[in-house]
């Protein structure tokens, strides 16, 4: 009996053996194929350095992120056709060590300033003046983000349902965050998605607390506009700005202008979670 045993074990050890040979031969025939030789050289080429999240006392900057060569799949699909085409190599993202995506105890202020990108947030307390933003945003071909109440939410589906079908993001309003969970149900049966964000125009540890318990971003928009917009935005503009906009006369009168300006300066017009993407 014990000698099938070790007979067994020993047939059992030269399989596994067998398998790891197999694996390393594979790995250095591979590792010395010029394709893959000419993979691992190109690849620094097209490196990108992921750039960290900006941390600021309680408010955060998104970072960037980097780009690298996925050597062993862009392998694959070169091997396929015999030759290294640059047109091939696959790539992989690479994430900052500080990120935004995983930090949920810091207000977000602005974008990251590199993607030459603007956010516009409108901020929705009652429906007054709705289709006229809606229109000039159609005609001027931009897509904002509307921060709408849970009274809105609950009580005119029709302009929720105009909103989202116009390609705009549908994020929360509120003073009291405390009834996410249920205002977040209410916003996922009109439009499938839950909202990522929590609007604060101070820092304050209630909202950042409850918010985060929800894994919601906070944040605190860079610029808020008051009854002549035009002026706040082109006096303080920057690179990676979230410009709050109330729906009011004054906002309906120089939203055109507002979105030229900025056309002219040559920032990109971002729904707030490409704005603040990293």
């Amino acid at each position: 009996m014990m000698k099938k045993f070790f007979s067994f074990m020993g047939a059992l050890a030269l399989i596994c053996f067998s398998f790891y040979y197999t694996d390393s031969a594979v790995e250095i025939v591979k590792r010395n194929d010029p394709i893959m030789k000419e993979i691992t050289q190109t690849a620094k080429d097209y490196e990108e350095s992921s750039q960290d999240a900006i941390l600021i006392n309680n408010n955060i900057i998104p970072g960037v992120n980097g780009i690298k060569v996925d050597i062993d799949r862009s392998y694959e699909k070169m091997k396929k056709y015999g030759s290294f085409d640059a047109g091939l190599l696959v790539f992989e993202e690479v994430t900052p060590t500080i990120s935004t995506s995983n930090t949920y105890d810091k207000f977000i202020i602005q974008g990251n300033s590199v993607k030459q990108g603007i956010g516009l947030i409108f901020k929705l307390s009652n429906t007054s003046y709705i289709d006229e933003i809606l229109d000039i945003l159609r005609e001027k071909d931009v897509k904002a983000t509307f921060m709408i109440t849970e009274d809105i939410l609950s009580n005119d589906w029709d302009i929720v349902e105009k909103i989202y079908l116009n390609g705009h993001s549908i994020e929360l309003l509120s003073n009291d965050y405390s009834n996410i969970k249920k205002v977040n149900k209410i916003l996922k049966s009109l439009t499938g998605n839950k909202a990522q964000y929590c609007y604060s125009e101070e820092e304050s540890k209630e909202i950042i607390t409850t918010c985060e318990r929800y894994k919601m971003h906070s944040i605190i928009p860079t610029i808020i506009t008051s009854s002549f917009p035009y002026n706040d935005i082109k006096n303080n503009v920057t690179s990676g700005a979230m410009i709050s906009l109330n729906n009011n006369i004054g906002t309906v009168r120089e939203l055109s202008s507002i979105i030229n300006y900025l056309n002219q300066k040559g920032y990109h017009i971002l729904l707030l979670d490409e704005l603040l993407e990293e």
